[in-house]
């Protein structure tokens, strides 16, 4: 009929049409597989082009710390791919030297690996006996030997500085309790025990501080009983200080 004439498509208008529906589904598919392509070229050269290999490894921020240790403990990594290598098993080895507080490890394109130190800073000289000094972080970890420490540092007597050792931990408490009046004061320190955390002070006045507890309390009783002139003073019990 002459109405459907008018309304029917022909059959070649409807096979281009469909033709060109198609195209963009094509080229996509096109592209996506160009795109995965290069990748794998990509990966395939960081895993096997020498100049993507460690090559070298860089350290940052040692003072105590000799470089070279450092180094040496990521020498298992040289040769291998930059972008494979175990960055955590480097970090961990560097962590556990003890004069490192903090580590991080990175990749430094093109064929190296950085390790960013930051050690422990003195706080505490620990004579050893031998005319040398531990050197303590304000953590309770001893981390270094001298034969002069620094002004700087508190003059402590402990037997076995550490993190878990107690009087090391409470001598920790006092001195980080200590008005600043009062340490200014401080020669030295002998924490023969826990509780028996004692200063002497440089005009050879002794302070029995006892442990790290009611620290602004003991200032305040303290403050008061060397004001009046005693030379000894013992606040391990501020409520019943005794003096002499």
């Amino acid at each position: 009929m002459r109405g459907s004439d008018n309304t029917a498509e022909p059959r070649s208008w409807r096979l281009v049409h469909v033709v060109r529906r198609g195209l963009p589904d094509k080229r996509l598919r096109f592209a996506v597989v160009g795109v995965l392509a290069l990748l794998l070229v990509a990966f395939t050269v960081l895993w096997t082009v020498p100049w993507f290999q460690v090559q070298r490894i860089e350290v940052e921020g040692t003072t105590v710390l000799d470089p070279a240790e450092v180094r040496s403990l990521g020498q298992g990594a040289l040769g291998d791919p930059l972008l494979g290598a175990d960055l955590d098993a480097l970090a961990s080895a560097v962590a556990a030297l003890a004069p490192v507080k903090s580590v991080d490890v990175s990749r430094s394109w093109p064929d190296a690996l950085r390790v960013d130190v930051t050690e422990r800073k003195p706080y505490m000289a620990v004579p050893t006996g031998e005319e040398t000094f531990l050197m303590v972080d304000s953590e309770g970890v001893a981390f270094d030997e001298t034969d002069s420490p620094s002004g700087s540092v508190w003059m402590v007597e402990l037997d076995d500085p550490s993190p878990d050792d107690l009087a090391t931990v409470e001598t920790l408490a006092v001195l980080e309790s200590l008005p600043a009046k009062l340490a200014d004061e401080v020669e030295h320190v002998e924490s023969p025990s826990p509780a028996g955390v004692t200063l002497f002070l440089e005009d050879g006045r002794t302070v029995t501080w006892g442990d790290g507890s009611e620290g602004e309390q003991k200032a305040e009783v303290v403050d008061r009983l060397l004001a009046v002139g005693y030379e000894h003073v013992d606040v391990s019990a501020p409520d019943a200080p005794t003096v002499s």
